[in-house]
């Protein structure tokens, strides 16, 4: 069995495709929402490598075993580190939101074509066993979801969900071209080289509006006034949304796209955010749990600011901070967390004090 990458963050090489040749990311997701307890230790660090590298051994690499991917916190570094954190606190990042800025200690992304598998995994990492971390790690909440055809229908029948939708909102996420690429959000040098940042935000969405609207209404406030229906479930490389003819095309329709919107944070032509966002059903309402990696938060931070399209307005009467501009009137952001995910050989407890030498903290000279 090959090993994983040397990059947490690496999944994509493992992704099968569709017909069309769109990316599949693994169908099953679950986010473990962790703290940690007490004072950490070496061998605190090295239980729970082992336990990581065993989950990977029994399954695989790969959307038919698991992939797994470990971020910490601004609280660890700072409670449990002598680092600066890497990632500053979540920050609200629209002025309709009121979301809980989250102080979690880590965050463990799991994903699988398999739930089961997911099941398994978190019951092997907190429930009675030799992979057990309880003495460390504390289980604050269980976020689990989805992505793939058939299955936002299947947890949402009749509520107008198209039958082959791979996400609540009916359309595909992470055409190549709208994607940074895993090498893109990776940072080269410092202490996080080789890792990357994670953001995740719990956002609720108002699906039974925004199947009250026809299809190509839809298609336009996801991507562009100038872009239909037909045309939305055609694409393949990239969002195609008229993003540097913004003001123009909200001027003679009166409404802006998402993907429109968004797609104008990009430099030099290259998205700056990786997505790895997943449907949910959790406490019974439909959400997505918007997990983004990043080179840096700046590259998210200026990626939402571009996307709420504030200065839309400007453009048209008719568009509001909300209200035909893009998905903005049907989502609202319930929480936001910051993660720095290190490179795979540092992501048990990283940057914990090294132990003393025999000749006092640093060990004997060279």
């Amino acid at each position: 069995m090959p090993l994983p990458p040397a990059a947490q963050h690496a999944w994509e090489d493992t992704f099968r495709s569709d017909e069309a040749g769109r990316a599949l990311p693994p169908r099953h997701h679950r986010l473990l929402m962790l703290d940690v307890a007490g004072s950490p230790a070496r061998q605190d660090a090295a239980h729970l490598e082992a336990a990581l590298t065993a989950l990977e051994e029994r399954h695989g690499h790969g959307p038919g075993g698991i992939l797994m991917c470990l971020g910490w916190g601004p609280g660890w570094f700072e409670r449990h580190t002598r680092l600066r954190s890497p990632v500053g606190r979540p920050v609200p990042m629209a002025r309709w939101e009121n979301p809980v800025l989250e102080d979690y200690d880590a965050c463990l992304h799991l994903a699988s074509d398999r739930e089961e598998t997911l099941t398994e995994a978190a019951a092997s990492l907190f429930g009675p066993g030799p992979q057990d971390q309880r003495g460390r790690l504390v289980l604050r909440e269980t976020r689990s979801g989805f992505v793939g055809q058939g299955l936002p229908a299947a947890h949402r029948p009749g509520a107008g969900v198209p039958a082959d939708a791979p996400l609540l909102l009916g359309f595909h996420s992470g055409l190549r071209r709208n994607q940074a690429t895993e090498e893109e959000v990776s940072i080269p040098r410092g202490p996080l080289a080789g890792g990357t940042t994670m953001h995740v935000s719990y956002i609720v969405l108002d699906t039974d509006s925004w199947y009250e609207q026809h299809e190509d209404e839809r298609a336009a406030l996801m991507y562009s006034p100038r872009t239909t229906a037909k045309e939305a479930h055609a694409l393949v490389e990239d969002a195609e949304s008229d993003r540097t003819e913004l003001a123009a095309v909200a001027a003679a329709h009166g409404r802006v796209g998402h993907a429109q919107a968004t797609g104008r944070a990009r430099l030099a032509d290259r998205p700056r955010i990786n997505r790895r966002d997943f449907a949910t059903m959790d406490h019974g309402v439909p959400g997505t749990h918007f997990v983004s990696l990043q080179r840096t938060m700046e590259d998210f931070h200026a990626t939402r600011a571009m996307m709420n399209a504030a200065d839309a307005s400007t453009h048209h009467g008719g568009i509001g901070v909300r209200r035909n501009n893009g998905i903005n009137a049907f989502m609202d952001v319930r929480s936001r967390a910051t993660f720095a995910v290190p490179p795979r050989a540092e992501r048990a407890y990283p940057g914990l004090p090294a132990l003393p030498g025999p000749s006092g903290p640093s060990g004997p000279p060279a």
